[in-house]
This record gives structure tokens, sequence and C-alpha cells, in this order.
């Protein structure tokens, strides 16, 4: 089994309906994630463009959102592409209206034969002043060895970021292989926000605990409050069974009528 990291797209970011790039190395039967990230932590929004199914959302609390102020909130979607290229999602505003949201996707290969597994996201937060983010995820999200774990971070302050490449998974029981950066970027749109998302490979599972995500921003700007969010990619490969043959009667007669 392999999962491979495709491709990103840089964050689109705004205080009204945004619509992130698809990569154009995107191919059939490749797996999009979709991640949205801004404030307010109540922030209305959704994805009308076909196929596109959430995995639902969570906020880091319930500060009301200003400049470099706020909690945040955070959703993914996933669709496997069913052509080359898929169009582009529109994650359009809904109520609340927003103060920033940023959105961007990214794609992921599978080899052949295999078959997507329904991808599974938990959720972390950190409300504390300061450069450094240590998010705990909600749950043990159970990642087994050759699964992606796929992290994505929006964080308050456009002062926080980039975040650069030093991100941290750390959970137990696991043994994670080199960090692909695919998205570190920030705004000062509306009231500022930074946002990152990375993935790796599994090399050794299965967990058995929540999954601890940690790395520092650039600056303190705010009160640096951020959600996290830690999405499980899998692939299963069908297993190929021996064909049943019905026995020849002429060498294995069937039963006497006598």
């Amino acid at each position: 089994m392999a999962i491979g990291f495709r491709a990103a797209s840089v964050s689109v970011y705004g205080a009204a309906s945004v619509t992130p790039a698809i990569p154009a190395s995107q191919v059939t039967t490749d797996m999009m994630l979709l991640f949205a990230y801004g404030k307010p932590f109540d922030a209305g929004w959704s994805v009308a463009t076909s196929g596109w199914t959430a995995l639902g959302s969570a906020a880091s609390g319930s500060t009301a959102a200003g400049v470099d102020l706020g909690s945040m909130k955070m959703q993914v979607w996933y669709k496997e592409a069913l052509i080359d290229t898929e169009p582009d999602p529109t994650v359009t505003e809904g109520s609340p209206v927003w103060n920033v949201v940023g959105a961007s996707i990214a794609v992921f290969s599978k080899a052949g034969g295999e078959t997507w597994v329904t991808p599974t996201v938990v959720y972390g937060a950190d409300e504390i002043n300061g450069t450094s983010v240590s998010a705990t995820m909600s749950a043990d999200n159970s990642v087994a060895t050759g699964d992606m774990a796929v992290v994505a971070i929006g964080t308050n302050s456009d002062a926080m970021g980039p975040f650069g490449t030093a991100t941290t998974y750390t959970q137990t029981g696991v043994t994670f292989g080199t960090l692909t950066n695919a998205v570190d970027d920030e705004t000062a749109t509306g009231g500022d926000m930074a946002a990152q998302v990375s993935s790796r490979a599994v090399s050794v599972g299965p967990s058995s605990a929540a999954a601890v995500i940690t790395t520092t921003g650039t600056a303190s700007g705010g009160a640096d409050r951020t959600e996290v969010g830690y999405v499980r990619l899998r692939v299963s490969t069908a297993t190929d069974y021996p064909m049943f043959t019905m026995p020849d009667e002429s060498i294995y007669p069937g039963p006497s009528t006598n």
C-alpha cells in the first residue's frame, strides 16, 4: 500500500466566499482534502460543489473575532477525483458572516488496485497566548502502518505565520516519516490569520493515544488562538482468493444409486 502526496494549493483568503484551486497535477482516483479555517469561531460556511463530503468542524473556543484576536473554526471536506481535473470548489459564506476565512486543497495519490477508505478527522486546540502551538487531539484517530497523517493549523494572527517546517507530530505507538510542508501562509485580510497544511506517512503503527501537534509561530500576536485538524488517510487492497473448480465427475463419480 502506498499513499503519496501529490500537490497542494496555497490558501485563498477572504471576508466572503472563497474558491481555492485544485492543483493542476490532480488525476482521477486521487483523494482531495479541502480545508477551511477562520473566524469568528461560529462562522457560517458550506460547500455546494458536487461530490464534496464534510467531515465535521470544531472551534478552539468562543472568543469574539477582531484584528489578531478571536477563537478559530476549522472544517475538512473530502472527495475522490472522478476526472482529470475536477472543478474548483467554493466555500460559501453563511451566517454568522466572516471576519476572515482561508481555504486550501491538498491532493494525495494511491497505487493501482487500492481503494480509499473513508477519511477520518479529529481536532484539537491551543488557546494559550504565545508564539508556540501545542494541541492535543480530542481522540486517538487509530492510525496504522501505511496510513498518511495530514495536519491543518489555523491561527488568528498573521504575526504567527509562516510557521516553517518545524511542525512535530507525536503519537504513542507511531513512527512518522518525513514531513511534507504543503501550505504555509498568512493574510492581513479582515482580522488577520495564518495557516499551515502538512503531512507525514505512518511508517510504524498502530497508535494507542491521541496525537499531539506542536509548532512555533514567527511572532506573538493577539491571543494566538489556534485550531488544529488531524486527518487520517488509508487505503485497502482487494484480496485475491483462489478460484474453486468443480470436480470432474468421471474421476470422482457421485454416490451410487444401487
